[in-house]
């Protein structure tokens, strides 16, 4: 009984603490809420407004995959691959990129963090009417195409964009590329005419040419049109789909002709060297048996064209654009808009400034001259092949002033009978260059008179300044006349 009393009292002093202790409690709970920081989302309004005065952006613009169509004249520059050694157009492109806040200076410096991307890679000087580029840009910018002309100069313009997959690469999904070479039609002329810019093409020519063209045509290996590439490799071989020339047109009193040549992919010098031996062969240089040596392993002496009149003419998506063209999301690669404006660059930046300089410098025609030193034939060694027809090299090492010139067979035999190595560099002496289709290159010296009755003591006092150990020359090199004088006239000519 007791035990029970004493439970109860227990029980009821407990419950009177309690009573005691919770009004306390509550309150210091409620202390405590009102003392916790505010949420972010019970932020004021003027909070906000402050916030978005002081200038940071609530939404960063967000960077898109594109493929951006571009055209050039490649005079002047480098070729188009970013190279900070030298101009180039991707250089001019990313500068303006940057200048129209598309792209940030970092992205510029390192390409590959917008995974930049170039479709067709051109040479020092080749031009192109169409070219694209694959990168991740801000397009997001009103008026953007006008923006970023306006920091191009005129021989580079952008066309325009499409928006594209997240995947595109503009090399790897390219199907295959045609090109186009604008060349005189006094290249064809036959070795017995007179180069001169009044020859005209006739039909039967015309179509002597497609017929050497159609020979390149289908699956070969061209490690013969490139430079280091065995054919051995896989890359030597090479898909040429259609290879034409088309009628022939007159622009300012000379005739031109439009080569074009549509493949899967070409190497270094591989279209050049294409042009080089058909014009060889159609003008009587060499055979038609030169191309089927050419597919054979051995090295074979193949001149190369000059690369004024290359142009890139346009890459193809077929595979693209009917994958994705037709969705409903993507546009297709096509540029069907914008070829008025392409049309119009071509004509008034590529195709006049190539006949003009070819009109004004000869070049074809200087290079014509060149094709009677080329063998067409197996070769042994590469570089010597170099070294022996590259005619910049050869100009080099004839620019002499008073030696008498003739005919030789050996470079080597070349050097030992006229002087030193050392002296050919150190000619300082102007010489004119005159170049004849019949002879190739004849040196005339602009030093008409020379005393050689004391050729010996001359040649160590010549007023060039030049020592007896820099320059020592065979005395049968000059032969003695009655009136002491001489004009240095040379007609060169090597097999």
């Amino acid at each position: 009984m007791l035990r029970k009393v004493l439970q109860r009292i227990t029980q009821v002093i407990k419950s009177v603490k309690m009573t005691d202790i919770s009004p306390s409690s509550a309150a210091v709970q409620q202390d405590d809420k009102g003392n916790k920081r505010p949420l972010v989302e019970e932020l004021s309004d003027q909070h906000k407004k402050q916030k978005t005065e002081s200038g940071e952006q609530p939404k960063k613009l967000q960077k898109r995959k594109i493929a951006m169509l571009i055209g050039y004249n490649g005079k002047g520059y480098h070729g188009i691959q970013i190279n900070k050694e030298v101009n180039t157009i991707e250089n001019e492109i990313l500068q303006a990129l940057v200048k129209t806040q598309c792209i940030p200076q970092e992205h510029a410096d390192v390409p590959q963090k917008m995974s930049f991307q170039r479709a067709c890679r051109t040479d020092k000087g080749v031009s192109a009417a169409q070219n694209l580029l694959s990168l991740k840009v801000i397009i997001d910018i009103e008026n953007l195409l006008e923006k970023i002309n306006s920091h191009l100069p005129e021989q580079i313009r952008v066309f325009g964009y499409r928006r594209t997959t997240g995947g595109f690469d503009c090399k790897n999904y390219c199907d295959n590329r045609t090109y186009m070479y604008i060349c005189p039609t006094y290249a064809f002329a036959p070795l017995e005419n007179i180069v001169t810019d009044e020859y005209r093409m006739t039909d039967d020519v015309v179509e002597h040419v497609n017929k050497m063209l159609a020979r390149f045509v289908g699956t070969h290996r061209f490690h013969n049109y490139t430079s280091k590439i065995d054919a051995k490799e896989a890359r030597a071989k090479r898909y040429i789909i259609s290879f034409t020339c088309g009628k022939p047109f007159i622009r300012d009193g000379c005739e031109f002709c439009v080569i074009t040549v549509r493949g899967q992919s070409f190497m270094l010098h591989h279209i050049r060297k294409m042009i080089g031996i058909t014009i060889a062969i159609v003008r009587g240089n060499c055979g038609e048996d030169v191309i089927d040596k050419s597919w054979k392993p051995e090295r074979v002496d193949i001149p190369k064209a000059p690369g004024q009149g290359l142009c890139l003419e346009q890459p193809h998506y077929d595979n693209y654009n009917k994958k994705y063209g037709t969705d409903g999301i993507h546009a297709p690669l096509d540029w069907v808009e914008e070829q008025d404006a392409i049309t119009k660059f071509k004509e008034e930046y590529i195709y006049s400034d190539i006949m003009k300089t070819e009109k004004d410098e000869k070049i074809m025609m200087e290079w014509l001259g060149t094709l009677q030193h080329h063998a067409f034939d197996f070769v042994n060694d590469k570089d010597d092949r170099d070294s022996r027809f590259d005619k910049k090299r050869f100009l080099d090492k004839c620019k002499r002033d008073h030696h008498v010139f003739d005919v030789v067979d050996d470079k080597e035999e070349r050097a030992s009978r006229y002087a030193k190595q050392n002296y050919l560099k150190k000619c300082k002496e102007d010489t004119d260059i005159v170049i004849t289709p019949e002879t190739g290159f004849n040196f005339k010296s602009k030093r008409s008179n020379f005393d050689n009755s004391e050729n010996t003591k001359a040649n160590e006092d010549n007023s060039d300044g030049h020592s007896e150990s820099e320059v020592k020359i065979k005395s049968e090199t000059i032969e003695d006349n009655s009136d002491k004088h001489l004009d240095s006239e040379v007609e060169m000519k090597s097999k």
